[in-house]
């Protein structure tokens, strides 16, 4: 008997009504025997008797729930050692078709415990006839941040129904006018989406500064930070108090500048719609990471 040959790997959040899970496929050529059992990081899935055609690796996954995905072929077949950041619950099923799918649901409720009853202020710097910086081509970063602004809504919207966003049409707003609205609606965060500009167009890459009147803001900046860069791979250029996010008394306010528009490089990348995708996600799991270690 020809042994099942696996093809591709891929994770991808799926959000049924009221109840998002996190999805590993596996896709081989035909059904496969498997055995799965939990391990000290997560799970341990193991494709029987069947064989790898596609690179044996480490996947980072990296969406608030599955880190990463280890992919390696043993004699007793393809081993995919999935590792998670919090203990979930966990299902396989199997779609008939070609390819054969092998699919391992992990239920998300923790994120939906910890983000539920958040309000969440997002807000899209510049507008109207603030244009903020201009890209060495076109690229105008009033633009790009409303592009930012609402990927990140869209991403945080299946778990609390409480994310505004401080303008929804070109027009502009003085910092004061937008942070008041956070104040206004006892907002537990405040992001506000900027990209660097310079007359140097060699620089590049991520920077957070943060509310410095808001205890524990500069961790909640290095988390973000540090989970951008994960996502988008771009070089960190470091967090630093913000001044003006000093409007919001004691909320939480990130001033995020995941890119530097000014270099030939990066406006580019803003031209991927999966780097805004990206950018959300690196701020959700910054998020996470900061709401779970102070709840813990």
């Amino acid at each position: 008997m020809t042994a099942s040959r696996i093809t591709n790997l891929w994770s991808k959040v799926h959000y049924n009504p009221n109840r998002p899970v996190s999805r590993v496929v596996v896709e081989s050529t035909t059904p496969f025997q498997f055995d799965a059992k939990e391990s000290p990081s997560g799970i341990t899935l193991i494709a029987q008797g069947a064989r790898a055609n596609m690179y044996c690796e480490t996947i980072e996954v990296y969406d608030g729930l599955i880190e990463w995905i280890k992919v390696e072929e043993h004699a007793e077949g393809v081993v995919f050692d999935i590792k998670l950041n919090h203990p979930s619950p966990w299902r396989i099923s199997c779609e008939q078709g070609i390819p054969h799918r092998t699919v391992i649901s992990f239920v998300r409720d923790h994120l939906l415990t910890l983000f539920a009853k958040k309000v969440i202020f997002i807000d899209p710097g510049h507008g109207g006839n603030d244009p903020g910086g201009k890209g060495p081509v076109d690229l105008l970063e009033k633009d790009v941040t409303m592009i930012m602004a609402t990927a990140l809504q869209d991403l945080l919207k299946p778990l609390t129904d409480q994310v505004y966003l401080t303008r929804t049409q070109d027009y502009p707003l003085s910092q004061w006018m937008r942070c008041n609205l956070a104040v206004k609606m006892n907002a537990h965060i405040f992001i506000s989406f900027h990209t660097h500009h310079s007359h140097d167009a060699a620089i590049q890459g991520t920077a957070v500064k943060y509310n410095p009147a808001a205890p524990g803001c500069a961790s909640l900046a290095r988390f973000t930070l540090e989970e951008i860069v994960r996502k988008i791979k771009r070089p960190s250029r470091g967090i630093e108090p913000d001044p003006q996010l000093r409007h919001l008394g004691l909320i939480p306010g990130l001033t995020v500048e995941p890119v530097a528009i000014s270099n030939w490089v990066e406006e580019g990348l803003l031209r991927n719609p999966t780097l805004y995708r990206k950018i959300a996600q690196g701020i959700f799991n910054g998020l996470l990471r900061f709401w779970g270690e102070k709840k813990g």
